[in-house]
């Protein structure tokens, strides 16, 4: 029985009602007979009672045995990675499983009484066949992928249906699946084991790479995101070598032709034409049976725009797999943004500068002075400061002996020319660095003399701030365009107040009330101060550390400041983008793999249009185009794009709208899903998993020669169901007692009508 509530609660409900019914109810019978009196008490008695046998819900269990035949099922892997070459004598892997599976085929068919053996394929569905008594399974591998956690989530499912007592799991081992096939599998074992049906496992293939593998593959492209027409363009690539020794080895960098192609179409794939300054291919060779080498590859962008490139090593005679030759990626060509030389030492400070290259406006290039002995012998490129070569310079911790005399004419002459000079704090700088006595003295916005010359000796402490700096504007410092990390003022000074400190300053000292002071130190230091002289721009920044504000999670205000400065001193601060913009980074991902796409749109101030409307769409391979729904984020707007199961092209589309009138023009940006083989990327066996799963199921594994004792402890394993059927009858739910209940209601009214009593 399953009470309605609990037994207490039930039976005292019902001694309450007979109870009341028997206190009660014979008085309201006083005008008629004592038998009719007699006969209506036990009648509403009795629909009590029935009442009572539906509240207490009592059921009848029925046992009775199960005729149907015992299922043995074997399942077997027939997905790529089956065709890999290395089980015993050079066979494939379901070469060795079908021969296997022949081998001990007579003592599968004799395993008992009553009993059936079923075989299966699986890749990530499951497979049934229909194999006669002497008839072998198919040698062919067409699989895409290897959902074992899925299979057995079938099988379990079969065994509801089947009287299935055991299952012998034949393959690699290898788990290789994308959503929705990726269930674990181990999972599954231990729900198996809980049933009580035991996995027997037999693995096949060896799980390292043997020695008749043979593969070449690129497993990394680095490539700089933003790159400028005319310019070389450096590739680098990680080429893996694996049973390659003694072959020669060929790498080439291919660029995609986009003459003549719209949004949604891809270009062909060709190779761009070697330089006297650039290499689009590089032959090797190797004596070891795996080896790993770093590839530079380099060409030069003609036309500006965005452009796929790809570096592929031509198959070897041999190889099977060969998805895996080539890695691809997207580059940005710009026909040329602010060109920024940056000359510093070896200090934490470069990654900040280096930083710069995130923008699409700036084009920068670094010049590393080695510190030692020879630092003041060190020679830079004689076409340096050549007029036309760039537009700003940024001096480190870099004394002027590095420079030259002749070298700092010619970048004054530049600054007269319209260039911009921005000079960053450090030990040998400005007046430490003998800056004093050049021909940059006259321009700089800050006072320098010669008897601040740091020497060989301790460094002169007292040109120095050698304590924690925190910057803080100036009233006039917090209207500049350099200083403006916030559009609202208060925003703006309580940024900075978040930053945090900079670990030591140069002392700066204004040269005249001419000058802008735009930052100091809480002391009154000057810490960065701007000028004006003819159509060139000088800013002298006295800090050295302010790495320290992204590696503290402002890595936003640190690049909007680095980039003001640069755009300032370009007199680029009125150049604005496009009103609608979107982004998608990473370029490149793999097959099944969530791509997110972040996009917004802003007025002519460059400030977010937060109350506009998106329309965002990608247009996949195949001209499918799917629709995205933009969500608010904190900065931006964003989506998620989940379709990615096909390798190829893809391209974002957004346009924006305000109160019905559009946004500017429709923004795009594209990326890659890569060329995917789930199962031969990596088609090391497995056979630990396997292990796992048998043991989770209470089963075991076993080597293919030993099949026979598999077969063995399956014949020897009960039902897994069980070898009798149960059925359970609920008494109480049913047409005859609802009938019961209502012949006596009916009954007991039809008397007391006749009796007069209603």
């Amino acid at each position: 029985m399953a009470p309605a509530w609990h037994w207490g609660l039930v039976v005292a409900v019902l001694v309450a009602v007979v109870g009341l019914i028997v206190w009660t109810y014979p008085r309201r019978l006083r005008a008629v007979s004592a038998g009719t009196g007699r006969l209506l008490l036990l009648l509403r008695l009795a629909v009590v009672a029935v009442l009572a046998f539906t509240m207490l819900r009592p059921s009848l269990q029925v046992i009775e045995p199960d005729s149907r035949p015992r299922v043995f099922a074997v399942v077997m892997d027939r997905t790529r990675s089956m065709e890999v070459p290395d089980a015993a004598g050079g066979k494939t892997r379901r070469a060795a499983l079908v021969e296997t599976v022949g081998a001990f085929r007579a003592q599968l068919e004799e395993i008992g009484e009553n009993t059936e053996v079923r075989f299966f394929d699986f890749d990530r569905e499951l497979v049934p066949l229909n194999l006669e008594r002497d008839q072998a399974p198919s040698s062919e591998t067409q699989g895409d992928q290897t959902a074992m956690g899925t299979v057995l989530e079938k099988v379990l499912e079969e065994a509801r249906n089947q009287q299935i007592s055991g299952v012998i799991l034949m393959g690699d081992g290898a788990q290789r699946a994308v959503s929705p096939f990726d269930l674990d599998p181990r999972r599954v074992a231990r729900m198996l084991g809980d049933q009580g049906l035991r996995v027997f496992t037999v693995p096949f293939g060896a799980s390292g790479a043997g020695d008749n593998s043979l593969d070449v593959s690129v497993d990394d492209l680095l490539v700089d995101r933003v790159v400028f027409e005319n310019k070389a363009v450096i590739v680098r690539a990680r080429v893996r070598l694996v049973g390659a020794a003694g072959r020669d080895v060929r790498v080439r960098l291919l660029v995609e032709d986009r003459a003549g192609k719209t949004i949604g179409q891809s270009g062909l794939m060709v190779q761009p034409p070697a330089t006297g300054r650039t290499s689009p291919i590089r032959r090797m060779s190797t004596t070891q049976d795996e080896d790993v080498r770093q590839v530079e590859l380099s060409f030069v962008p003609t036309r500006p725009g965005e452009f796929k490139i790809a570096v592929e090593v031509e198959p070897l005679d041999g190889e099977v797999r060969q998805a895996n030759n080539r890695r691809r990626s997207l580059i940005s060509v710009r026909r040329g943004g602010i060109r920024v030389a940056y000359i510093d030492r070896p200090r934490p400070e470069l990654r900040s500068v280096q930083l710069l290259r995130a923008s699409e406006k700036i084009q920068l290039e670094s010049h590393i002075v080695r510190p030692g002995r020879r630092v003041g012998r060190a020679r830079l490129d004689a076409e340096l400061f050549a007029p036309g070569r760039h537009d700003i310079y940024i001096l480190g911790d870099v004394p002027a002996s590095v420079l030259g005399r002749e070298q700092l004419s010619r970048l004054a002459a530049r600054i007269r020319d319209g260039a911009g000079l921005l000079m960053l704090g450090g030990f040998q700088a400005f007046g430490a660095g003998g800056y004093s006595a050049t021909p940059l003295a006259e321009l700089m916005p800050v006072a320098m003399n010669a008897a601040e010359v740091q020497g060989d000796g301790p460094i002169e402490t007292d040109l120095h701030l050698m304590k924690d700096i925190r910057v803080i504007p100036t009233d006039s410092g917090l209207a500049h365009y350099i200083m403006r990390i916030a559009d609202s003022g208060e925003v703006n000074r309580a940024r900075w107040e978040a930053l945090p400190p900079l670990e030591k300053a140069n002392r700066l000292r204004p040269k005249n009330e001419f000058v802008d002071v735009l930052a100091r130190d809480p002391d009154g230091n000057a810490l960065l101060v701007a000028t004006d002289i003819g159509t060139g721009r000088l800013i002298a920044f006295a800090g050295d550390s302010t790495f320290f504000w992204f590696q503290f999670g402002h890595r936003e205000v640190h690049q909007r400041f680095w980039q003001q400065m640069i755009f300032w001193l370009a007199r680029k601060e009125d150049d604005t983008d496009q009103p609608v913009w979107v982004q998608v980074e990473p370029r490149t991902f793999n097959a099944a793999a969530e791509v997110p796409v972040r996009f917004g749109a802003r007025d002519d101030q460059g400030k977010p249009i937060d109350d506009a409307q998106f329309q965002v769409s990608v247009l996949a391979p195949g001209q499918r185009k799917v629709a995205l729904r933009p969500r608010r984020d904190v900065d931006a707007f964003s989506s998620q794009f989940a379709e990615t199961g096909e390798a190829g092209d893809y391209w974002v589309e957004v346009t924006a709208s305000r109160d019905g009138q559009s946004i500017g023009l429709p923004a795009s940006a594209r990326f890659l899903v890569n060329v995917r083989d789930l199962e031969l990327d990596d088609p090391a066996a497995d056979p630990g998993l396997l292990e796992q799963i048998a043991q989770l199921s209470g089963g075991a594994r076993f080597p293919p020669e030993k099949f026979g004792e598999a077969v063995e402890q399956l014949a020897a394993e009960p039902a897994a169901t069980g070898v009798t059927q149960a059925s359970v009858i609920d008494l109480w739910d049913n047409w005859y007692v609802l009938g019961l209940f209502v012949g006596l209601v009916s009954l007991e009214w039809f008397v007391r009508k006749r009796r007069g009593l209603v």
